[in-house]
């Protein structure tokens, strides 16, 4: 570690220092111990409760130092609960395992001490207990209040030196205080534990904080953007809805769930807890530059589609899943057809080529789509290996199968065989001049290549 603050957790780092510094009590040790923590003399940082310990290498000797404080007692903790239970980032945050900055800058804050009842919130920013009025100027040891940060009178210093076994600040406890600090930019998490309280706990307690409420809207960024992770995380941690809870919603998820069926959309939807009703047919178009509204139904009915299929476990591992690919498959819908024109402008390819690629996909999805543009880069030896399989399945030696382009080709029979970026074969048969694809993918290119014959004897035999 060679930095000691960061811009993103500040605040939470500030704090630290300022409280590490005056716990040094003005020792030469506090700026010998930076020296030896930019130096890199700092192993890595073991946190249990009440202590933050590291060896650290000075002078080709090897010491143990360790900063030390005490732990929270329930009360202080649901009272920082209640303090990150008002801001919507921090919930989704921490209940996702995350202790993120924002986290971070609220546990940089001082929160009320409360005696009894429920704890309010305060501001929880300079590791203060509650030992009554503060003097001014002497606010990292006596301002009211209670912090995930201790005070400087609460920290102690030890190590395995002469001068940190007899309770002193030394240079090696000191570059772990300041190693401390380099940790605690990157998040709070090994604060959290050394005050007594895992990150996993306390998001366990903030879920019981918010078991009966409904967190507020997160925030955008300045760009507008709210973070989807967040979004998820909020709405996998809602409450329980009871039953007979919100009048009429019953009825409304009935009526939702028979409209979204019709649409063709929403299969398997009904008056569940989870059940999807076609809010989007009724919404406005929303402003410049956001899609309109039938294209955000779209969206969400093909995102339900893939997530029914990824449940299902339908979805083939390896398939891609980018732009051209998703394209073609909103192509392949049966209102698609009237996006073509949009398509040929957006990917440079033409209609004929789109309506191709759509064919490829409607037979062996996303990586037929691909195959359908273009084989998939094998090994020569893996289409060699793939020719000799299929010649030796043959039981009449009519015509020669020849590796042409990275393809297997059989000019005589009016087949190919592609190799697709899922580690699929795929057939194609010539019609018009082109190959066209067909019907029968598989992984077995002997198994490819009947199928391919197959479709190839169904289809007229102009060439």
């Amino acid at each position: 570690m060679t930095s000691s603050a960061s811009p993103r957790a500040g605040a939470l780092v500030t704090v630290w220092k300022q409280h590490f510094h005056l716990a040094t009590d003005g020792s030469g040790s506090y700026a010998r111990g930076l020296a030896l923590h930019r130096g890199g003399a700092v192993g890595q940082i073991h946190a249990a409760p009440g202590r933050l310990s590291a060896p650290v290498t000075a002078k080709k000797a090897a010491f143990k130092a360790a900063v030390s404080f005490p732990g929270l007692t329930d009360a202080p903790w649901r009272a920082v609960a209640d303090r990150l239970a008002e801001v919507p980032a921090a919930v989704a945050d921490l209940l996702a395992g995350r202790v993120s900055a924002a986290v971070a800058d609220l546990l940089a804050e001082r929160v009320p001490a409360v005696a009894d009842g429920p704890a309010r919130i305060g501001d929880l920013v300079a590791g203060l207990a509650p030992d009554g009025p503060g003097r001014p100027g002497d606010a990292g040891s006596r301002a009211p209040g209670i912090s995930v940060v201790p005070k400087a009178d609460e920290i102690r210093f030890s190590c395995t030196c002469p001068p940190g076994r007899a309770g002193r600040v030394c240079d090696h406890s000191a570059a772990v205080g300041h190693a401390v600090a380099a940790h605690l930019a990157g998040g709070a998490s090994l604060l959290l534990t050394a005050r007594g309280m895992r990150t996993r706990d306390l998001a366990t307690l903030l879920r019981a904080r918010m078991s009966d409420t409904v967190p507020g809207a997160l925030p955008a960024d300045v760009n507008g953007t709210v973070r989807a992770d967040q979004t998820y995380s909020l709405w996998a941690h809602r409450p329980s809805r009871r039953p007979g809870a919100g009048a009429g919603t019953k009825d409304r998820n009935e009526a939702g769930a028979g409209a979204w069926t019709e649409t063709g959309a929403g299969r398997g939807a009904g008056g569940g807890l989870d059940s999807v009703a076609p809010v989007t047919d009724a919404l406005d178009d929303p402003p410049a530059p956001c899609p309109p509204a039938r294209e955000l139904a779209w969206m969400t009915e093909d995102a339900a589609d893939r997530a029914r299929a990824l449940l299902a476990g339908a979805a083939a591992a390896g398939q891609p899943h980018d732009e051209l690919a998703d394209t073609v498959r909103i192509l392949a819908t049966p209102e698609g057809v009237n996006r073509i024109p949009e398509a040929v402008r957006a990917t440079g390819h033409d209609e004929a080529a789109l309506r191709t690629l759509m064919i490829g996909y409607r037979h062996g999805g996303p990586a037929g789509a691909h195959a359908a543009l273009a084989p998939a880069p094998v090994p020569a030896a893996v289409l060699e290996q793939a020719r000799d399989a299929v010649r030796a399945s043959r039981a009449l030696l009519l015509g020669g199968i020849d590796v042409v382009d990275g393809t297997l080709t059989d000019t005589t029979a009016g087949v190919q065989l592609r190799p697709g970026p899922d580690g699929r074969w795929f057939p194609f048969t010539s019609f018009g001049g082109e190959w066209r694809p067909a019907a029968g993918c598989s992984a077995d290119p002997v198994e490819t290549y009947r199928a391919a014959r197959r479709a190839r004897a169904a289809r007229p035999t102009t060439h």
